[in-house]
């Protein structure tokens, strides 16, 4: 078996290369990185959630989670407060800082995300959707 010709593999350097794309262009202009672009966009979606759930919406491992919520706590981007029923956790929002933060890179990200697809054809892209879709349905 080539390895270059391995789906998975195939998949993970199509999925780096994109995502370290993106992260050049968010370092430059926001002076954030890839994971903590992930995490806000995980916090603009879903307020106040703990960093166990984040760990679960991002599919990201817990330490790179906490250095990342850490991060955002000390770039004032987030707030933290208690949980209500488990002393352990806390729970993690935007705070208005990071808010209008995510107003600025969510038409960015968009826009990153129309140039890749411009590079396809109408019946490309309704592919790409459509295999896509099929993936995540087979892998739950």
């Amino acid at each position: 078996m080539e390895l270059d010709q391995f789906i998975p593999y195939q998949l993970s350097v199509l999925s780096l290369k994109i995502s370290k794309g993106i992260a050049a262009h968010y370092q430059d202009q926001f002076g954030i990185n890839i994971s903590e672009w992930r995490v806000l966009v995980i916090l603009y979606k879903n307020p106040d959630i703990t960093a166990k759930k984040i760990a679960q919406l991002s599919q990201m491992d817990k330490v790179r989670i906490s250095r990342t919520l850490k991060s955002l706590v000390e770039k004032e981007y987030l707030q933290q407060a208690q949980h209500p029923l488990d002393a352990r956790a806390k729970n993690y929002e935007l705070n208005q800082r990071g808010k209008q933060l995510m107003r600025a890179v969510i038409p960015d990200a968009l826009h990153y995300e129309q140039a890749l697809l411009n590079q396809l054809d109408e019946e490309e892209r309704q592919q790409l959707h459509h295999l896509i879709g099929k993936f995540k349905q087979i892998l739950g």
